[in-house]
């Protein structure tokens, strides 16, 4: 009788293997999120750099010319804050493309984009998009059937209050239509005046209903509660001013993708932010014929990055008191505001 010798090998049970399985999963769950947590970190570091860019690009512009760059509202010029910093931000050929001797567009009544002008707008500017927003930042064919290039960075249009809520007249903030701010007039001090800031690549594409298709990219359409007049500002009134936004948006009908498509237009819709709400309110923005209510949003859960005039960036929580917001937003309030409110 023979007897079989040496020692017999024994592999995994199925309840070991599904037990290693099980571990392996934990470590991949509890993983994901620290992975997730500093790519994000990353990016925001890049979204601060290129703010940053953004103001050292706003002070050569000033030293160049006496003054910061204005925006262009109006449909005869139409240039944005951001076209105008093209030359300081290692863009100078684009700035070339862009004839700021011509119109960006004309009308009303009939709206046309300027031939001369399609090059530029159409062009994609890594240094005006932040890379958490995630969304395809060329439009094919939305704003006038010409293509554009989003932006995700706004400048600083003012609080909103009163009869600021139209950039295309004076405001207390840094920019408006056609404005030359000196560093002399920001009174409160650069740095505690806020210049740019945050929002979100607009959806691209206008709905009805009393739901946006993207809430978080779509602005509620109230040009139905503005009346013409020949007062200034504008042309168009509000039924009233600092109105109750809630309750404004509260039966919408209208919604608008515009915010955020276009770095070369100067409308405030596209390209400035007001501090009327505090960073991402969950009350939507409300704008008509290009101006209005229109806030600092952005895709950094908690709150948004801001440009101050002496060129840091601060991170502002959705939190802040909101009277702080909105004297970081005016250049001359004469507000103290404590850095414990932000």
């Amino acid at each position: 009788m023979t007897h079989s010798s040496g020692l017999r090998r024994r592999g995994f049970t199925l309840i070991e293997l599904l037990v290693v399985i099980a571990i392996i999963a934990v470590l991949i769950a509890l993983l994901l999120p620290a992975v997730q947590a500093a790519r994000e970190a990353a990016r925001r570091m890049q979204s601060t750099n290129n703010l940053k860019q953004m103001g050292l690009a706003l002070h050569n512009y000033e030293s160049s010319n006496g003054c910061f760059p204005g925006s262009g509202g109006k449909s005869s010029s139409g240039f944005s804050v951001q076209s105008r910093l093209l030359p300081y931000l290692e863009s100078a050929s684009l700035f070339n493309a862009v004839n700021f001797s011509l119109p960006l567009s004309s009308g009303p009544p009939t709206f046309s984009f300027h031939p001369a002008q399609t090059t530029a707008s159409r062009t994609v500017i890594a240094a005006f998009l932040c890379p958490s927003d995630g969304r395809d930042p060329l439009y094919p064919d939305y704003y006038q059937g010409v293509p554009t290039a989003g932006t995700g960075y706004v400048a600083n249009v003012g609080s909103g209050t009163g009869t600021y809520y139209d950039s295309r007249y004076p405001t207390d903030g840094v920019f408006w239509d056609n404005s030359a701010v000196t560093i002399a007039a920001v009174v409160d001090g650069t740095s505690n005046t806020m210049f740019m800031s945050q929002c979100h690549l607009g959806a691209g594409v206008d709905t009805t209903g009393a739901t946006p298709s993207d809430r978080a990219r779509q602005m509620v359409n109230v040009a139905s509660q503005f009346r013409p007049t020949t007062v200034a500002p504008g042309g168009y009134t509000p039924s009233a001013n600092n109105p109750d936004l809630a309750a404004l948006t509260a039966n919408p009908t209208a919604w608008s993708g515009t915010r955020g498509v276009s770095w070369i237009v100067g409308t405030q819709a596209m390209t400035g932010f007001s501090a009327y709400q505090p960073p991402n309110s969950r009350v939507p923005d409300a704008y008509g014929h290009g101006f209005g209510w229109i806030g600092a949003r952005g895709p950094h859960p908690g709150g948004v990055l801001t440009l101050l005039g002496d060129g840091s960036v601060r991170f502002v929580k959705d939190s802040v008191d909101l009277a702080a917001w909105r004297a970081l937003s005016t250049r001359a309030g004469g507000e103290v505001i404590s850095a414990d409110s932000l």
